[in-house]
């Protein structure tokens, strides 16, 4: 809003840039394009800034107005044709379709006599109010730096093809207000250009007459935080990238001058184009990460890819879990001191052991006295069966036999390049063949005592290749439990330890029910918040990426979650935070589908939920290079009737916001479950009291 009554600063300017948005949805309407990508701009940001340099450079007409119409609508559909081209190429379109409709008109009008330059006396604010803007400049005037002050000032403004302090210094300010990042990297960029002029002593005149300045700016911006995730790197990048753009503006404006034309912004859009190009072919990141969900907020885009790598670190997209029943002993964990050496250290071996952590009952001089021996090994995924060794007889305790080292074993593809291996398997106990697919936790042979294993326990081991013997890879387990006394603690996408007592996770149908929202289900809630009540409902939909989420009409909300079966975690949240919707999505941000005492469930959250908006500004300044806030979640289960087969869980959860490591902030919510779902939500925050329930 603010920028678009900066606009009509000049008359001219803002009427023509709100005729070439009528045009384009006008377009959009009859032509039948997607009439989202009116509201998200895409289809109408050139031909706007058509509009805004047209009104700028010619006097209102009828004949104008038909060259406008046409302008834009010319824009329109290049912008059509080359966003959807770019696209494909998995780059930006920029201002591509601006420059070109912008020279055209440029190029033509020169044969039509009934378009006038004009004199800027008529419409200009600038005329009626002389001394609003002397007085901002002559202010400007008493900086020890005023030059490059006044330069940066008409630079920003002339985004928007005006040449003023005071509209650029509006600029600054509705732009800081927007994105503190994307303010500081204006500075930035513009300070790195202007010393790289100066340090070469450049011809300063296309800076200072046509304002052409800006283009230091947007690339710093895109660069350093639209289609570059903000880093440390990203703007050390911008070291190389505004001297680069700087060297082009130069060149370039040599040569548009031959043709009479205005450069505007043909140097951000070659080297953005070029940057991103260019880093979509590297083999990784490398700290340099490329935008691929787009936020559009230098902000969003760094604290959204920054929490998402630290709350999924190590998380991989085909799960792979423990291949037992019940709990079973690390006997040997990864580069154990037995045989987990060297090309074969990323391994487990499996025992089961009594209280006293005997393996066996006495005698145990044969296999059966073995707690391991005979019981059911299960499929760690989904996937094929692609090699069966089977008939190796089991050894007598004590006795190994090395020439058929592995035993009878199983080796299961899951993925391209991810193989599971199990051996040491019982003879005759197979149940699968080779091409058989077979599905997680499937009961596929039972625990022996075959090949090179003095006693019976199981041994497990991803590989890369499909072969028995090949060498082992790290790779997690998707979930699992460790056993501490008379308790549990889970672990995702984790490396379980040698010593440790494990066990996969055990579905239970209170909290798979409440948390398996049920897709085009409706689900009503009473809400009561500071003696008032109200209702919100929440409707559970796919979008056409098939992700799950929960929206709410009444309070315009958002809620992006996964349920994998195992784990209930949402992603992200779009909205209205003063909903019920959010504080559900605050308490229960990650749950697992399991009911076990003294679980207690750890994630991040964004520090936004904590902090009031003056702090939160001076990290979103810093962000790229330190986080001094951050948000931490933590939830138990307060209240289990039976364990075993539960009909009442209440979840106890606790948000907390940290400042330079130390907690200053925090929030807390219960969730209590019946055999019918979530029946009620109690959030409660600074002292602020919201209790939800169920009706439906």
């Amino acid at each position: 809003m603010v920028l678009m009554l900066v606009s009509f600063a000049d008359l001219g300017v803002g009427v023509s840039g709100l005729v070439t948005i009528v045009v384009c949805q006008i377009c959009t309407v009859f032509f039948n394009f997607n009439r989202s990508y009116i509201f998200d701009g895409a289809y109408t940001f050139n031909a706007l800034m058509v509009g805004l340099a047209m009104g700028g450079m010619y006097e209102l007409s009828i004949h104008y107005l038909i060259v406008l119409v046409i302008a834009s609508m010319f824009t329109f559909f290049l912008t059509v044709l080359i966003s959807g081209k770019m696209a494909n190429a998995g780059l930006p379109m920029l201002s591509l379709p601006f420059l070109i409709t912008i020279w055209t008109v440029f190029l033509s009008l020169s044969n039509f006599s009934g378009i006038q330059l004009v004199s800027k006396q008529m419409f200009s604010l600038q005329v009626w109010f002389p001394h609003l803007f002397e007085s901002v400049s002559s202010w400007f005037d008493q900086f020890a730096f005023k030059d490059v002050v006044h330069l940066y000032l008409r630079s920003l403004s002339a985004i928007f093809f005006q040449y003023n302090d005071l509209t650029g210094l509006i600029i600054a300010i509705a732009l800081l207000f927007h994105s503190r990042m994307s303010f500081a990297l204006t500075i930035y960029g513009f300070l790195i250009g202007y010393f790289f002029y100066h340090f070469l002593e450049g011809d300063f005149t296309p800076l200072v007459y046509s304002y052409i300045g800006f283009n230091f700016m947007l690339t710093a911006i895109a660069l350093g935080g639209f289609f570059i995730v903000p880093s440390t790197k990203s703007h050390l990048l911008l070291l190389f990238v505004v001297p680069v753009t700087a060297l082009l503006l130069s060149a370039l404006h040599t040569l548009f001058t031959y043709f009479n034309l205005p450069l505007f912004s043909l140097p951000f859009n070659i080297i953005v184009v070029l940057m991103v190009g260019v880093l979509r072919m590297r083999y990784w990141s490398a700290g340099l990460q490329l935008v691929t969900l787009q936020q559009y907020s230098p902000e969003l885009n760094h604290y959204k890819t920054a929490y998402a790598e630290k709350r999924f670190k190590g998380q991989t997209y085909f799960h792979i879990f423990l291949p037992i029943i019940g709990e079973w002993y690390v006997s040997q964990g990864h580069e154990g001191n037995i045989t987990h050496k060297d090309g074969w250290k990323h391994a487990w071996d499996f025992d089961v052991r009594d209280e006293k952590g005997e393996t066996f009952h006495l005698p145990g001089f044969d296999v059966k006295d073995y707690y391991c021996y005979d019981l059911p090994v299960v499929s760690p995924s989904f996937g094929w069966v692609v090699k069966v060794l089977d008939g190796v007889q089991d050894n007598l305790i004590k006795d190994v036999n090395l020439e058929q080292n592995w035993g009878n074993t199983i080796i299961i593809k899951h993925g391209e390049g991810i193989y599971s291996k199990l051996s040491h398997l019982k003879p005759y106990s197979i149940k699968v063949k080779e091409g058989d697919y077979v599905r997680s936790g499937e009961v596929i042979a039972s625990c022996g005592s075959s090949g090179r294993s003095p006693e019976p326990h199981l041994h497990f081991q991803l590989q890369a290749n499909p072969y028995i013997g090949s060498q082992t890879f790290q790779y997690p387990l998707a979930h699992y439990l460790v056993k501490n006394e008379d308790d549990y603690e889970f672990h995702s996408f984790d490396y379980p330890k040698e010593s440790e007592v494990v066990r996969n996770m055990i579905l239970n149908p209170l909290m798979a029910n409440a948390f398996g929202f049920i897709q085009g289900k409706e689900y009503i809630w009473e809400v009561k918040e500071n003696g008032k009540t109200r209702t919100e409902t929440w409707n559970a939909y796919v979008d056409i990426y098939n992700k799950q989420y929960l929206y709410c009409p009444e309070m315009n909300a958002t809620a992006y979650y996964v349920n994998d079966g195992n784990v209930f975690y949402f992603t992200d949240f779009y909205g209205n935070k003063g909903s019920l919707l959010y504080a559900f999505y605050l308490i229960c941000q990650k749950m697992i589908m399991g009911c076990y005492k003294g679980v207690v469930i750890k994630d991040l959250l964004q520090h936004d939920v904590f902090f009031n908006p003056i702090i939160r500004a001076l990290q979103d300044f810093i962000a790229p290079f330190y986080h001094f806030l951050e948000g931490s979640y933590e939830t138990h289960f307060s209240e289990v009737d039976d364990y075993l087969n539960p009909e009442l869980i209440k979840l106890g959860t606790i948000c907390r916001g940290k400042m330079f490591g130390k907690v200053v902030k925090s929030l807390q919510g219960e969730v209590v479950i019946h055999s019918n779902g979530i029946q009620q939500i109690t959030f409660n925050n600074k002292g602020k009291e919201i209790t939800a329930t169920c009706k439906a």
